[in-house]
Order: C-alpha cells, then structure tokens, then sequence
C-alpha cells in the first residue's frame, strides 16, 4: 500500500496519540507515539505527516512508519551514551536504580501473565487484591519518568472525570492505588464498550499501557488494538471484563 500524507490534527502529550486528518477524503487515523520512532521533539498539532495505513480488525485504519515533514529522525543513543545520561540525569536513577526497575518489569511481565488468564476468565474477585503487588513497577515507573510500560494493578475509583470527546472518545476517571499513588484511566469507548455503573469508591483491576505525568501518569490501550500490533488491555469492574 502507497504512503498517504495528512496533517495532525489532534496530539494529546500526556497520552502519547493523536489522530491525523487524511489530504484525501476519509476518516481521521489514529496514530501512537510508537509509530513516529525516535522524534528530535514531540509531535505538534499541524506537522504534515506521512504515515502508512493500516486496517485493523474493525475495518478502521491506524497510521504506521509515521514521518513528520521536515523532522528528522534522531540516532538511537548507544549504550555508553545511556550510560552517560543516568550518570547526569537525576531523573534516571542508579545503576542499582535501573536494575530494580529491569527486575520489577520481569516481575510485572510474569504477573501480566496471569493477570491475563486468571483473572480474565473469571475466577472471582481474590484476583484484584493480588495485582496490589504492581504498585511497585508503577511507582518506579512514576519516579523514574518511565513510560510506554504495559502493566496490571488494581485500586479505587476516587474521582469520575467527563469523557474526553476531542477525537476517539474515552472515558475517563482517576484510580487510587494501594501506594497512594494516583493515576488517570483513559479508556477508549470507540473501540471498548463504556464500564456501565462507575462510581466513586468502586474496586476496579486494569491493564494497559503506562504513560508518565507529573499527576501520577496516565494508562490508556485498556481494549484490544484492532491492529493487532500492541499488547491488548481490558478493565475489571463488578465481575465484567471490559476491553
């Protein structure tokens, strides 16, 4: 299939998607952070893109090999210049630092097995006590401004929040973990069916993929992806898997 061109339309940061206005006529594409690679700065409202199209499951398309005109793509940085950037970014942590953080995503990749086929299939509630243990990956994850994390935890609905309708509609609502930690769920109802009956004070158990804030971070991707190039996420609420 040809390249196409458009123009962004939509960019929501703190999310890491957007959505691209096509030149010709037809619906607008989604587009994730993942696919424009190793950008010399984020991508802004307006850049003329050139992405490849790529039709998901559910006949929509989705923006792949994505280019932003007239933004070069940076050079990976090798490993002695990683290691150079924890030497000298707070932000990065330890060498000890990083290797906690490389065990606790070993750990989560473990328990997201059986996140997802223990607890969705079903098996009673016990199952959104135990992703308790997630707080760990999440909170690092948090201090160490990490993002594009797939993880699972659980918590307590504290705040229900509009639903964003700027682009692909997602429902959206703030979790309390155990920690104390907060995050944004941004669940994706174009894609996912809404939760029905949400309420503050309610348990629910999620997976998704991490996107770090300065509130606490964002999780979003909670619902198969249509593509079937990223891992699929679901919520948990009142014994029903959303996703």
């Amino acid at each position: 299939m040809l390249s196409k061109k458009g123009r962004l339309k939509v960019w929501k940061q703190d999310q890491g998607f957007g959505f691209i206005k096509p030149d010709e006529e037809g619906r607008d594409v989604f587009v994730h952070i993942r696919d424009f690679g190793n950008l010399s700065r984020p991508p802004r409202v307006g850049d003329v893109i050139h992405y490849q199209p790529v039709r998901g499951a559910d006949g929509r398309y989705r923006a792949a090999d994505v280019q932003v005109e007239g933004v070069p793509r940076g050079a990976r940085p090798t490993r002695a210049g990683q290691q150079r950037k924890r030497r000298v970014t707070p932000a990065s942590g330890s060498r000890l630092g990083a290797s906690m953080l490389a065990l606790a995503l070993l750990c989560a990749a473990l328990f997201f097995g059986y996140a997802r086929f223990g607890d969705v299939s079903g098996r009673g509630g016990d199952s959104i006590a135990a992703q308790g243990g997630s707080d760990a990956l999440i909170r690092q994850a948090f201090q160490q401004h990490a993002s594009n994390l797939q993880v699972s935890a659980s918590g307590v609905v504290a705040r229900l929040l509009p639903d964003d309708l700027d682009g692909s509609r997602h429902q959206k609502f703030i979790v309390r973990l155990a920690s104390g930690q907060t995050l944004l769920i941004a669940h994706n109802i174009d894609l996912a069916p809404r939760i029905d009956g949400l309420r503050e004070g309610d348990s629910v158990a999620f997976n998704g993929e991490y996107e770090w804030n300065p509130q606490g971070g964002v999780v979003h991707w909670t619902h198969l992806d249509p593509a079937g190039t990223h891992p699929s996420g679901w919520i948990k609420h009142d014994g029903r898997i959303y996703q």
